[in-house]
């Protein structure tokens, strides 16, 4: 019986000494695999090349999904530095993420105003300007009319206030002040003239491993594509995107295994120290009820 599952997996950058790294780790485990690399010019058959930079790698999908056969009932996708768990395949993914047809999976998602305190808080301001006045493409005939976004995320629980900004949430990103100088304009604004509210519905979350249904693809990979031609932040595309079209959108809340995430220096070298760097070494005594590792950098592994 062939497999109804298609493994993606996403290039930030090109580093092409990880295709023949990722093709062994995943080769047993998924029949359909794919390699999503920007700039690829090599002749491997299932690495399709793409174009547009990583911040927006939202776009990386949309290009590539244009290659890839529409018949599977889930496509799976995974950053090239995000390991799952060994026991995870083709025959019992949904069981692990608990999915349905109809289901898609990311590891989280927060509303515009949850995004306070979040490591990429700043990115809360990017929305505004493009939805506001962004002339570089029609997205208002490509994307979900706003009002019908903003009904779809009432019936998720979200009214309008979850898509608000305030004084307080710029004063908490004031530390990104030389990145983002315009936070100064924006905190006076609001401390002037109070909240200011999102003109679309918009919603953060981690994307390094997002899972989605076969019966939405389609409409995902177009929202996907208008908004890297908008210049949308990638981890607030796809959580939006997958918020707006997807019936059903499981996240690691409600999953009893868990994501280990390694943010900093120091907690990647705790672990490639205990494990020694030996691949097979953190294969053989993977922790119970993890679901994935991120990042783990393979050039730093003995394989």
């Amino acid at each position: 019986m062939p497999s109804k599952v298609c493994l993606l997996i996403i290039y930030n950058h090109r580093y092409d000494a990880n295709i023949e790294k990722l093709e062994k780790i995943y080769q047993s485990r998924f029949s359909n695999i794919y390699h999503i690399v920007p700039f690829y010019d090599g002749a491997e058959k299932n690495v399709i090349p793409v174009y547009e930079c990583s911040f927006r790698f939202e776009g990386y999908v949309a290009q590539a999904l244009k290659h890839i056969d529409y018949s599977y009932e889930h496509y799976f996708f995974v950053a090239d530095d995000a390991i799952l768990n060994p026991a995870i395949n083709e025959k019992n993914y949904r069981e692990w993420f608990s999915l349905a047809d109809d289901s898609a999976f990311i590891t989280f998602t927060r509303s515009l105003r949850q995004m306070k305190g979040w490591g990429i808080n700043r990115r809360f301001m990017d929305p505004f300007p493009k939805f506001e006045k962004y002339q570089g493409t029609l997205w208002k005939e490509e994307l979900m009319p706003a009002e019908e976004a903003f009904a779809v995320a009432k019936r998720q629980g979200y009214d309008r206030e979850e898509f608000a900004m305030d004084a307080s949430m710029v004063w908490d990103a004031r530390k990104k002040l030389k990145e983002y100088p315009r936070l100064i304009l924006m905190f006076l604004r609001t401390l002037i003239r109070g909240k200011k509210y999102c003109p679309y519905p918009i919603w953060g979350g981690y994307s390094d491993v997002f899972i989605v249904p076969g019966k939405d693809i389609e409409k995902v990979a177009h929202m996907l594509g208008v908004f890297a031609a908008m210049d949308i932040f990638v981890e607030e595309a796809i959580p939006t995107t997958l918020h707006l079209i997807c019936e059903e959108l499981i996240e690691e809340k409600d999953l009893e295994a868990k994501s280990k995430t390694l943010w900093g220096n120091p907690a990647r070298e705790e672990v490639e120290e205990k494990y020694e760097r030996d691949y097979r070494k953190l294969m053989n005594e993977w922790e119970t009820g993890c679901l994935f590792i991120h990042p783990i950098k393979l050039s730093r592994w003995k394989m």
